[in-house]
C-alpha cells in the first residue's frame, strides 16, 4: 500500500502559473506539463500558460492527453522562434518577464470566479523573475525553483566568446535580482519556496531572511510507466567494444562539454577507446566541433540533433557513462534519465547533478580549475574503461536512485504536504 492510498489528501481548488508547458516539448515544458498532470490526480487546477502552447494544448486535448479537471488560461505574446538559438534563448527569456508583468489581472479574475485555496508557480523553475501571485491574498507556493548555481569565472575561458559572453550578462542580471524590490516581495511574501539544489537554497535562505518555509524538492520526477520505459535497459549493459558515453539537452557553454572533450583527449593517450555521442544542437555546437577537430577526436565524438521517443531509449540502453560535467544544472533531466537507463554518470559536483548523483551510483568531480577537472575526468573514464563491471554495478544502482527518491509519487507526496500546511481550514 502506498502513501498516497494510506493518506486521505483533501481536494482543493488550485490556480498554478506554468509559463512553459507543453506535453510535445522537454525541458521546462516537461517540468511544467509534468506538474500539471501530476498534481491534477487530487485537485481541481486552473492553469494560467503562455499563448505559444494554445495550439499544441489544444491537440493533446483532442487527443484525451488532457484531463478534465485541468482548464488552461492563455496569456502572453509571442512571435515566431529567432533560427539562432543563442538569440532564440533571449526571445524565450523577454517574453517570460513580460508574461510574468501581465498575468495578475488574469489571475485576480479568475480568483473572483473560482475561490481558489492557494498559488502555485511551476515555470519557469527560477528565483530572477517575480511571480506577482503573491499579491492575491492567498498562500503562493513558490517552485521547485533553482539558479543560484554560478558558472565559475576561472573557467570562462574554456567557452566560445559568445557563450563567456552570455555568462558575464547572467551574473550581471543575478546581481540586479537580488536587490530589486519586486524579486525580494515575492520570495518573502511566498508562503512556501521549493528549491533545487543547494546554491539555491542557500540564496532563498538568505533573500528571505529565514529558513522557514523552505525545503528542497526536484523539478524531475518520473511516473511509474516512464520509469519501466527507461529502466528496462538498466540490467542488460553489453561492456564489450568502444565506451559508449552520451550527453543530451541544448548544447550551451554551462554544459561543460569542452572540459569533457579535452578530458577524453586524455583518455585517448591513455589507451581508451571510446565514443562519445553528443545528441543534441545548442549554440555551443561550433565551438564544440572546431574543438573536437583541434583535439583530433573527429572520430570518437558524433555529433546529432536530438533523438526522441524508442530511439532516444535505446540510444541509453546502449550507453555506458553520462558524461556531462554542467556547472549550472537546477536539476540535470537528461542525466536523469539516462540514469534510469542504467548509464553511470560522471558529473561536476555542483547542482542539481551534485545532489543527485551519490558516490554509490557515479562519479562527482570537484569544481577546479581547468587543469585539475581535465585531469580527473580522463582519470575517471580511464579507470571505468579499465575496471568495465563498474557500469554494471553503478548502472543498475543509478537507475534505483532515480526511481526510488525522483517518483512521482514522492513528489505527489511532499508537494500535498506543504499545500496542507499552507492552507489554513
Amino acid at each position: 500500500m502506498t502513501y498516497l492510498s494510506r493518506t486521505k489528501i483533501k481536494p482543493m481548488k488550485i490556480l498554478i502559473c506554468a509559463y512553459a508547458c507543453n506535453p510535445y516539448l522537454g525541458s521546462e515544458n516537461w517540468v511544467g506539463w509534468s506538474a500539471v498532470r501530476c498534481l491534477a490526480q487530487d485537485h481541481e487546477l486552473h492553469v494560467i500558460t503562455g499563448s505559444r502552447n494554445r495550439a499544441d494544448l489544444a491537440r493533446a486535448s483532442a487527443a484525451g492527453l488532457v484531463p478534465p479537471n485541468i482548464r488552461f488560461h492563455f496569456a502572453g505574446q509571442f512571435k515566431v522562434w529567432h533560427p539562432n538559438r543563442l538569440r532564440a534563448r533571449f526571445q524565450g527569456w523577454n517574453e517570460y518577464v513580460g508574461f510574468s508583468k501581465n498575468i495578475l489581472p488574469v489571475a485576480r479574475g479568475l480568483h473572483q470566479t473560482e475561490k481558489f485555496y492557494l498559488a502555485h508557480h511551476v515555470t519557469f523553475a527560477t528565483w530572477r523573475v517575480a511571480s506577482p501571485l503573491w499579491q492575491l491574498g492567498i498562500p503562493l507556493v513558490f517552485g521547485p525553483i533553482g539558479g543560484g548555481e554560478q558558472f565559475p569565472p576561472r573557467l570562462l575561458p574554456v567557452l566560445s566568446l559568445s557563450a563567456a559572453a552570455f555568462e558575464l550578462a547572467r551574473a550581471t542580471s543575478n546581481i540586479a535580482s537580488r536587490i530589486s524590490p519586486v524579486v525580494r516581495n515575492c520570495l518573502s511574501q511566498a508562503a512556501h519556496v521549493f528549491t533545487a539544489n543547494a546554491e539555491t537554497e542557500q540564496l532563498m535562505k538568505a533573500l528571505r531572511g529565514s529558513n522557514q518555509g523552505i525545503s528542497r524538492l526536484q523539478q524531475g520526477f518520473y511516473s511509474e510507466a516512464a520509469i519501466r520505459d527507461f529502466s528496462r535497459f538498466a540490467s542488460d549493459k553489453k561492456l564489450d567494444g568502444p565506451l559508449r558515453l552520451f550527453a543530451g539537452g541544448n548544447m550551451e557553454g554551462r554544459k561543460g562539454v569542452a572540459l569533457a572533450l579535452a578530458a577524453l583527449a586524455r583518455a585517448k593517450k591513455n589507451g581508451v577507446d571510446f565514443r562519445y555521442r553528443l545528441a543534441a544542437g545548442g549554440p555551443e555546437i561550433p565551438h564544440l566541433k572546431r574543438l573536437a577537430a583541434r583535439l583530433g577526436l573527429q572520430r570518437e565524438v558524433l555529433f546529432g540533433e536530438n533523438l526522441h521517443g524508442e530511439d532516444y531509449r535505446r540510444e541509453l540502453g546502449v550507453t555506458h557513462v553520462f558524461l556531462l560535467p554542467s556547472f549550472r544544472e537546477s536539476g540535470g533531466l537528461t542525466m536523469m534519465e539516462a540514469m534510469l537507463a542504467g548509464c553511470m554518470p560522471v558529473v561536476a559536483d555542483c547542482g542539481g547533478p551534485g545532489f543527485t548523483v551519490t558516490e554509490e551510483c557515479g562519479y562527482k568531480i570537484p569544481v577546479f580549475n581547468r587543469e585539475q577537472m581535465v585531469a580527473q575526468i580522463a582519470e575517471t573514464i580511464t579507470h571505468i574503461d579499465r575496471n568495465r563491471q563498474i557500469i554494471l554495478e553503478k548502472g543498475r544502482t543509478a537507475s534505483q536512485r532515480i526511481a526510488t527518491a525522483f517518483s512521482e509519487e514522492n513528489y505527489r507526496k511532499t508537494v500535498n504536504a506543504v499545500y496542507a500546511s499552507v492552507v489554513k481550514t
